[in-house]
């Protein structure tokens, strides 16, 4: 139960994380198209997943030390609390801490230059952690796997506030929705190239791809094909229909931005399970 727990809430912390910050770098990207209630929207919104995002950190520092002993009473030994919190699991929970309670207050004061540092340095602390730390290619993966998290928080983000701000087909919308589209062409198919120089360089054979961590990676990739295929719907079909005021576009649109937001969420969901339960190269 306490593993169970302890992987459902890292996958709550992926998932919140992701969404405060890509929510965060899409109303950077697009800050010249929102007009002041869209960009007021989306401040509250980016808010509340930031303290949502702070709560689980706060959480899981309170039950690291149960995690690492195994049983609940490991929660009142401060010995065992000092070793978690030292560990490379606290270093990455002391940075998401001040990376989100920095966000909270920029967004809360409406400080959109402190916003975007904070963001980054929660995100950051992805890379401060995990397989990509300790293997020998390193300096090949920090950078790969950098490019890898900032892409999916981007489009997780973005697909988030196109959800909150539809589905009115107005110039303003089109004008947001189409520079996503823009950098989404170029962005997702960045995301998945890294993904798969990540994984060619983790996984030790082909063999592997038989074991646990291999069978995720793979649920993960026919997910992704799910995703892309989605994105080139709504590329290539329902936004050039929504532009030429197709009445079913609208309704359209949303249903597919809503099934690739809850995708991505299976996608980090996994993502959590495979990186917190399995190693690569285990049997």
């Amino acid at each position: 139960m306490i593993d169970a727990l302890w992987l459902a809430l890292r996958a709550a912390g992926f998932i919140l994380l992701l969404q405060a910050s890509g929510t965060v770098l899409f109303r950077t990207a697009v800050a010249s198209e929102l007009g002041a209630s869209a960009a007021r929207q989306l401040r509250r919104y980016a808010l509340r997943l930031t303290l949502a995002a702070l709560l689980i950190v706060i959480v899981q520092g309170l039950l690291e030390p149960v995690h690492l002993a195994g049983a609940w009473d490991g929660i009142a030994d401060p010995a065992l609390r000092q070793l978690a919190l030292a560990s490379p699991g606290g270093v990455v929970l002391w940075l998401r801490f001040m990376g989100l309670g920095t966000l909270a207050l920029a967004l809360w004061r409406a400080h959109p230059g402190l916003a975007l540092p904070a963001a980054l340095v929660a995100l950051g602390s992805f890379l401060v952690s995990g397989h990509t730390l300790i293997d020998t290619h390193r300096v090949l993966l920090l950078p790969l796997l950098a490019l890898h998290v900032g892409a999916a928080a981007f489009w997780f983000g973005a697909l988030g506030c196109l959800r909150r701000l539809a589905p009115p087909a107005d110039a303003a919308y089109l004008k947001v929705l189409d520079r996503f589209s823009v950098r989404a062409l170029w962005l997702v198919p960045l995301l998945g190239l890294a993904g798969v120089l990540l994984a060619a360089t983790l996984l030790p054979d082909w063999g592997a791809l038989r074991r646990p961590y291999g069978v995720l990676l793979l649920t993960k990739a026919a997910l992704f094909a799910v995703l892309l295929g989605l994105a080139a719907l709504n590329r290539l079909r329902i936004v050039p229909g929504l532009a030429r005021g197709e009445p079913a576009a609208a309704a359209t649109l949303r249903v597919t931005l809503t099934a690739e937001y809850l995708l991505v969420m299976v996608v980090l969901a996994v993502t959590a399970l495979m990186t917190g339960a399995f190693s690569p190269g285990a049997g």
